[in-house]
C-alpha cells in the first residue's frame, strides 16, 4: 500500500523487481508476474494487466538477463493476467495455458471484460491467445530449470494454474494465493471463486504438498506460512458465516446488512485493494442458491452513498435554478455528506434533465465520492454512473468542453494510476481546450496532460505542463503538488 502521505502526483514506479532466488524474480505490481531463468532462455508468468505494463515488465527482464524469452505462461484467463500476451509474443515467446484456460479467454472473457471495463478499466484489444495448451499438466524445460505446469484444483477460477520450480523450491500460484490486502474471491459476473464449498481450500491444500520455501502470489508480497494461514483464515470464516446465516434464512439484504455489522477487527483491519467483504459475501452466497441463470450476482448494493430522504426534501424543497442545486451540492459536500450531495446533483439531472451542466456536476460529484472508496471493484460502481452521466452531458452538446475535460481528467488519473495508455483521455482533454476553457478549467487540462506525460517518462514535458497550469491558475493545487514532486 501506498503511504498515504506521499506525494499523490509524484513520479511512480510502475512494478518492482523482487530477487526470490539467483534464478526466480517477482515483479510486483497492482497485478505480479514471475520470471524463471534458466540456462538457454526466459518464462514470464502472467503478461500484466495492460500491453504497457508488459512492455515495462519487459524492460525490467532485460535489466537482469538478455536470454531470449521463451515462454509466456498464463495461471488462468483473467485479463489482468493476460493482457501483456501480445507483447511477449512479438518478441518470441510461446504463449501456453490449459486448454480450458484458451476456451474461457473466448467465452467467459466477454462477461468479465465488461465487468472490468465498469470499473475504469480501458483493455484494448483482446488478449493474445495460446499457442500450446494441454489438459492438467505438462513441463517444460528452460535448459537445466524445468517447470511443471498443473492443475491442482479450482480456486479464483475453475481454470486455475500452478506452476512448479523444484529446482529453486518455488510455487508461482497465480490467484489461487493473494496476499497483503483483502483477496478477491471471484468476480461476479461468473459462478465460480469461493462457492460455499472446500474446492479452494482444498487447492491450497494440495499445494502446500509440495512443501515450497516460496508462494509467489498472483497479487501481494510474497507467500510463506503465515500469509497462507491468513489466506485460509479469511475463506473459513466466510464460508461458515455466510452459511450459517443462510441457513437460518436470512435474505440476501439482511444477511449483509448483519454480517457487515458484525465483521471481526482482525477482518476489518485487511487493507482494501480490490477485494472486500462484501463482494466475498455475496461470492459465497451465490454458490449457495439454485439460480436459472448461472453466472450473474443479481444483488450488489452499490457503494456510492444514499441520502436520507427528508434531508434531500429539505434541501432542495425551495430550490429553483441549477446553479442553486450546484451550491447547495457544494456546501453540503464540504460539510463531508457526500451521499447527500450526490443526492441534491441526481434531483437536479431530473429537473433539468436538458442540461449538459447539470450531468456533468452529477459526475464530478460522484468522481470526488469515488476517493472516499479503496476498492478498485467498489470504485467500479462510481466510475460506471460517471460515464452514464458524461455521456448524456455529451450528446446534449457534443462541444461541452467541462463533459470533455471531467472525462479526459478521469482516464488519464486511471491511467497514471494503472501504468496504462494515456491517449483516449488526452484526446477527451484536447477536445475541451478547442472548444475554449480558461481559469482552473484551464489549469485542469495541463495539469492532466502533465500526467500524462509523468505516466510516460517524459519529465520535461510533464513539467512544463505543470507550469502552464500553475500559470492558468495558481490556486490549482494538483499542480503545485506534481511540480514539487
Amino acid at each position: 500500500m501506498r503511504n498515504i502521505l506521499e506525494n499523490p502526483f509524484a513520479p511512480r514506479q510502475y512494478g518492482q523487481l523482487v530477487k526470490v532466488t539467483e534464478r526466480v524474480y517477482l515483479f510486483r505490481n497492482i497485478v505480479n508476474s514471475s520470471i524463471i531463468i534458466g540456462d538457454e532462455g526466459i518464462a514470464v508468468i502472467d503478461t500484466q494487466v495492460n500491453q504497457m505494463m508488459a512492455q515495462r515488465l519487459l524492460s525490467a527482464i532485460r535489466t537482469i538477463t538478455d536470454k531470449p524469452l521463451l515462454y509466456a505462461i498464463n495461471t488462468h484467463y483473467h485479463w489482468d493476467h493476460t493482457n501483456g500476451n501480445t507483447i511477449f509474443h512479438g518478441v518470441g515467446a510461446t504463449v501456453v495455458a490449459r486448454e480450458m484456460t484458451k476456451d474461457f479467454m473466448v467465452n467467459r472473457s466477454p462477461r468479465q471484460e465488461a465487468f472490468l471495463r465498469s470499473r475504469g478499466f480501458a483493455l484494448g484489444d483482446a488478449p493474445f491467445l495460446p499457442q500450446e495448451t494441454f489438459e492438467h499438466e505438462t513441463e517444460l524445460d528452460l535448459g537445466n530449470q524445468p517447470l511443471h505446469l498443473v492443475h491442482l484444483g479450482k480456486a479464483e477460477t475453475d481454470d486455475a494454474t500452478a506452476i512448479r520450480i523444484p529446482a529453486e523450491g518455488c510455487i508461482v500460484s497465480g490467484d489461487t494465493v493473494m496476499t497483503g490486502s483483502f483477496p478477491i474471491f471471484g468476480q461476479p459476473v461468473m459462478n465460480e471463486g469461493l462457492m460455499a464449498n472446500h474446492d479452494w481450500i482444498n487447492t491450497i491444500q494440495e499445494l502446500r504438498t509440495y512443501k515450497p520455501r516460496h508462494v509467489l502470489p498472483g497479487h501481494g508480497p510474497l507467500a510463506h506460512d503465515a500469509e497462507i494461514d491468513l489466506l485460509l483464515q479469511i475463506e473459513t470464516y466466510f464460508l461458515t458465516e455466510v452459511r450459517k446465516r443462510f441457513e437460518q434464512g436470512m435474505s440476501l439484504p439482511t444477511l449483509l446488512v448483519d454480517m457487515e455489522a458484525n465483521l471481526p477487527n482482525w477482518v476489518r483491519d485487511i487493507a482494501e485493494v480490490w477485494g472486500t467483504p462484501r463482494y466475498a459475501i455475496l461470492r459465497v452466497y451465490r454458490g449457495l442458491i439454485d439460480d436459472p441463470e448461472p453466472g450473474w450476482q443479481h444483488f450488489k448494493p452499490s457503494a456510492i452513498p444514499t441520502a436520507d430522504p427528508e434531508k434531500l426534501h429539505q434541501q432542495t424543497r425551495e430550490l429553483e435554478e441549477f446553479h442553486a442545486y450546484y451550491e447547495t451540492a457544494e456546501e453540503v459536500a464540504e460539510g463531508n455528506d457526500l451521499g447527500l450531495a450526490i443526492a441534491i446533483l441526481k434531483a437536479a439531472t431530473q429537473k433539468y434533465p436538458n442540461l449538459p451542466d447539470v450531468w456533468t456536476a452529477y459526475a464530478d460529484m460522484l468522481t470526488q465520492a469515488s476517493r472516499t472508496v479503496s476498492s478498485v471493484l467498489e470504485k467500479g460502481d462510481f466510475f460506471a454512473e460517471v460515464e452514464k452521466a458524461l455521456d448524456i452531458a455529451l450528446e446534449l452538446n457534443p462541444d461541452h468542453a467541462p463533459a470533455h475535460l471531467l472525462r479526459g481528467y478521469n482516464r488519464i488519473l486511471s491511467a497514471y494510476r494503472n501504468g496504462d495508455e494515456t491517449k483516449s483521455g488526452l484526446e477527451s482533454i484536447y477536445k475541451a481546450l478547442v472548444t475554449g476553457i480558461q481559469g482552473t478549467q484551464l489549469a485542469q487540462a495541463y495539469f492532466s496532460i502533465g500526467l500524462a506525460h509523468r505516466a510516460g517518462g517524459d519529465e520535461t514535458l510533464a513539467r512544463e505542463a505543470f507550469a502552464n497550469a500553475i500559470a492558468a491558475d495558481a490556486r490549482f493545487m494538483p499542480a503545485h503538488l506534481a511540480n514539487m514532486a
